[in-house]
């Protein structure tokens, strides 16, 4: 038989009479013939191998090229995670790259902001207008009148912009991710466990996959039960092809069960063997009545509690902090002390059940430990009453009954209690803490909570853990050892920081070695040191907030405060390195005021936004991730770890790991390298060129270059042998000084009772040693409940709280001028029960007005069972068509559909400086669709891709 060809228009007539033709007699034609010359043409079809960035989990795809166009992109079936899966993220960048909005040349704004006009300039004219106008504004006012921006608009910078702010000396890069998405998270387990780990288990598959393909030390049983709780987390929208399929295969092939606790019916709670739909806000009230059950019915693992956790320490009342042996018994000998001096294993003071006295606690095995902690009690020491850590954790736990929590998060007692069984009696198991804290005020005690379960459990370096190190590296010889977190980079640099699990002495040693590596340079080490460490105090919000350290960002009420008050100074330069922050950060309306007073603005991203358009003075065109090649954290799948390889390029766009190189250059020449705090200081993180970027990437992986390393097209990543990639009980391991491994904290024990925030409030303990910040009210140590500051149970004239959470469709501020994906999803969705529906009068799909204190939001009804009465959820949305030219007029695209509007940076986590972007309230009301909202499929033509045809060029650096 002849076979048919077929044109793309008679695939669709085809395909709509396909159903008749088939109850028709064999042999009908379906498809209609292609036209002779493009049947008969041959184009070459290319596939190509790489990582996709349409979220932060980087699935491997395959992609291919006819002509240098990209034609389809689908999953690579190779990939341990994603499996040839993946999700519309991925299949939208396709849209985006030949997006009209995709920008291809460097643009400088030639009318007035909010405008819309602009005209394209060469790289080396952009580059010189950047750098004149930084430096211009350095000279005038100071280096703080400069600052960066990044994160929180699909980002492919993050903490790297430190590198162009230290290069003038400037103190300020707001990071929207960081305050609001995992730093809160990141600290909890750097400090209290030792290492960054998932504790985002959106990566739920990575420990899963792990459980079904190794041996657990002779403890893998077939039958035996595991148990994933999703505090707050959605794998199966934020992370699709990623987490929400390894947790789909967890399901069907290992039998895993799940806990869900969110407000919504997500997709994972439709698959729960518990959900558990808590009112927003109240999550510490329910962690603390899991913290209670626990100790309660003695569910704890007895012997991690003892012995390799500080809930036995008893802690001094007016310190706050844990006595340390030899503060009780001067003369005290730590049999654990490393003789040379190098690392740092305190031993400190328990109540011991063997000779029912307070006593010394050296660390140690548990077999060799010359004490029998009592975790919860209180005893006196030197004549003062002092409870232990885990007493004091009971204490805070113990009004929270079933009942009590129930009460307050909107539950029942009995599914409580059957969701903690199922947990407490699985043989493995982990609670993944969703990005939910990190938008509200519990954000720095919510994952204290979490953990606190964990430890208590006994669920820390054990399958299924949130709280798991992987990869060689943590498989120390010596005592373990951690630095700061992403912070590191250039605490290290101008020497600050305290390394947990070194000693006073050792810590001066290696930061003095850093300020004579200054003084060798012909720079003056010591006032270097002096100047970062005044620079770090001077980053806005930094003294109440002294937790933003961690991902060297600022605090963004304070920010905003400053840029429009001019009060401690005025920062006056920006150069954003994200993409819409009118979608990611609020309140949007008072943010707008901030932007319009700034004297300058740079942009670099892929295409415009509606903050573009209203904000931007300049735009530096950066590469969508089918133009870029990299090879930078998070792009690790299971125990591999993936580059990113460009497959095509379009008109002049810049990777953007190059661009702030180029600027910071230039900031340089226009200063003065000699008027510049570190004038090299761009150079670390960024690179000159994309040559340079990929011969770096090259290196890390292990290969002479990029070409050596993209020439094997089924290998274009780093893999760590499985037996190496992840080992359980880590901490239980014997090291160089005899004794277990532990855990690289300060006590090498998990600090469930977290001594760091008390020292991070007092001093800015670890990150400003060895000066000391100016001191704040403290931080609590453990997890507490506060009911947030707007509240349904109190608040009468906005009786309804509201949330939000993730949407597969969507990434942060992304892809929403992606036409087909906003066909899909063309507005937001306000869910809501119908019984609180049915109060206001509202249906199913009337469009509804939501009103907070600061502003209002639009968005059409969706009733549904999965919420709570009083209750609402919506996503965080824009309608970048605001400033198309089918508008009669242009808007900031907030107004219309713009959740940020109401959310609230008046109440803050005093730790992290974390906004209220959920469980706020709110009032609603019905109304008409706002004028500008498209809804229909044809509306989003402006959208469509449009650029096909745009030459494949060279690159400009």
């Amino acid at each position: 038989m002849e076979k048919a060809t077929i044109s793309r228009r008679g695939f669709v007539k085809g395909a709509a009479a396909a159903a008749a033709a088939l109850t028709a007699a064999g042999s009908v034609q379906l498809l209609e013939p292609a036209e002779e010359a493009y049947a008969a043409g041959s184009v070459e079809r290319v596939m190509h191998k790489t990582a996709c960035h349409g979220c932060t989990n980087c699935c491997p795809v395959r992609v291919y090229t006819e002509e240098g166009r990209v034609v389809k992109i689908e999953g690579d079936p190779d990939g341990p995670l994603n499996k040839g899966g993946i999700c519309l993220k991925c299949l939208g960048q396709m849209q985006t790259l030949y997006s009209p909005r995709h920008v291809l040349h460097p643009m400088k704004r030639v009318g007035e902001r909010g405008e819309n006009k602009w005209e394209a300039i060469s790289w080396d004219e952009a580059v010189d207008l950047a750098g004149e106008q930084i430096a211009t504004a350095v000279e005038k006012y100071g280096p703080y009148a400069y600052w960066s921006a990044r994160g929180g608009g699909g980002a492919y910078i993050e903490w790297e912009t430190w590198g162009m702010d230290y290069t003038v000396g400037g103190c300020n890069s707001l990071a929207s991710g960081a305050c609001q998405c995992a730093m809160p998270r990141d600290f909890v387990s750097t400090t209290s466990v030792g290492f960054n780990c998932c504790v985002d288990m959106d990566n739920v598959d990575r420990f899963v996959g792990i459980v079904d393909n190794a041996e657990l030390d002779g403890t893998r049983r077939d039958d035996s039960e595991r148990v994933f709780v999703m505090w707050g987390s959605q794998p199966s929208a934020s992370k699709a092809a990623h987490g929400g399929h390894g947790l789909a295969d967890a399901r069907s092939n290992l039998g895993v069960k799940s806990i869900v606790v969110d407000p919504y019916m997500t997709a994972d709670a439709v698959k729960a063997d518990v959900w558990l739909p808590v009112r927003p806000g109240s999550d510490t009230a329910l962690l603390l009545a899991w913290i209670r059950y626990i100790i309660d019915t003695k569910a704890y693992d007895e012997e991690f509690v003892k012995y390799w956790t500080n809930l036995p320490f008893l802690v001094n009342p007016e310190t706050k902090l844990p006595y340390k042996a030899e503060e009780v018994w001067p003369d005290y000998e730590n049999p654990a002390a490393d003789k040379n001096g190098v690392y740092d294993t305190p031993a400190y003071v328990c109540f011991d059940a063997r000779t029912n006295s307070v006593q010394p606690f050296p660390f140690s095995a548990p077999e060799d430990s010359p004490v029998d902690p009592v975790p919860f009690t209180t005893a006196k020491v030197n004549g003062v009453e002092s409870k232990t850590a885990g007493q004091i954790y009971w204490e805070e736990a113990e009004p929270w009954t079933l009942d009590a929590a129930a009460e307050t998060c909107w539950l029942e007692a009995d599914r409580i209690k059957e969701a903690l069984d199922l947990y407490i009696g699985a043989d493995w198991g982990g609670i993944s803490g969703g990005v939910f804290s990190d938008h509200q005020e519990c954000s720095s005690t919510a994952p204290l909570g979490m953990l606190a379960i964990d430890t208590l459990l006994g669920r820390i370096e054990t399958p299924l853990s949130a709280y798991q190190n992987h990869g060689p590296a943590s498989l120390t010889e010596d005592r373990p050892t951690s630095r700061l977190g992403a912070a590191s980079t250039s605490f290290e640099r101008y020497g600050l920081g305290w390394t947990a699990g070194l000693t006073k002495k050792e810590n001066d040693r290696l930061l003095d070695d850093i300020v004579a590596g200054w003084d060798a340079k012909g720079r003056d080490g010591e006032e270097m040191r002096r100047y970062f460490f005044q620079s770090k105090c001077d980053t806005l919000g930094a003294t109440a907030h002294k937790g933003i350290h961690q991902w060297q960002t600022c605090a963004p009420k304070e920010l905003r405060l400053a840029i429009t008050s001019g009060e401690p100074y005025r920062p006056r330069v920006m150069y954003e390195m994200s993409g819409n922050k009118y979608a990611v950060m609020g309140p949007a309306l008072e943010w707008k005021k901030a932007y319009d007073q700034q004297d300058f603005i740079i942009q670099q991203y892929p295409n415009m936004t509606s903050f573009t358009v209203q904000s931007v003075d300049l735009f530096l065109p950066t590469t969508e991730w089918l133009e870029y090649d990299s090879y930078e954290s998070p792009a690790t799948h299971f125990n591999r770890h993936y580059a990113r390889c460009h497959v095509t390029h379009l008109g002049e766009t810049v990777n953007p790991f190059v661009s702030p190189y180029q600027v910071g250059k230039s900031v340089v020449e226009h200063l003065g390298a000699e008027n510049c705090f570190d004038p090299d200081a761009f150079k670390v993180p960024f690179f000159e060129s994309s040559d340079a970027a990929r011969q770096a990437w090259a290196e890390q992986m292990g290969h002479a270059s990029w070409d050596e390393m993209i020439a094997d097209v089924d290998h274009r990543y780093t893999e760590t042998p499985i037996d190496e990639y992840m080992v359980y009980y880590q901490y239980k391991d014997k090291v160089s000084d005899g004794l277990p491994r532990g855990f690289a904290t300060l006590s090498r024990k998990v600090e469930a009772y977290s001594e760091s925030m008390l020292r991070l409030a007092r001093t800015g303990f670890p990150y400003m040693y060895p000066y000391e910040q100016e001191a704040c009210e403290d931080y609590t140590p453990i997890c507490v409940f506060k009911e947030p500051t707007e509240s349904p149970l109190t608040d009468t004239e906005y009786p309804l709280v509201i949330t939000t959470g993730r949407l597969p469709h969507f990434h942060h501020g992304t892809m929403r001028h992606a036409p087909f994906i906003r066909e899909v999803m063309p507005v937001p969705e306000l869910r809501i029960n119908p019984q609180t529906a049915a109060e206001y009068g509202i249906e199913h799909l009337d469009w509804v007005k939501i009103t907070s204190r600061r502003g209002s939001s639009h968005a059409r009804a969706y009733l549904t069972q999965g919420i709570a009465p009083g209750v609402l959820i919506t996503e965080r949305f824009w309608n970048p068509e605001c400033f198309d030219a089918s508008q009669e007029s242009i808007s900031p695209g907030i107004e219309e559909c713009g959740y940020n509007c109401m959310s609230a940076d008046e109440f803050q986590n005093p730790c992290f400086a974390t906004n209220s972007y959920r469980a706020f309230t709110v009032k609603i009301e019905k109304c008409e669709r706002p004028a500008r909202v498209w809804v229909e499929s044809e509306q989003f033509q402006p959208l469509m891709p449009t650029l096909q045809n745009e030459p494949v060029t060279e690159e400009v650096f």
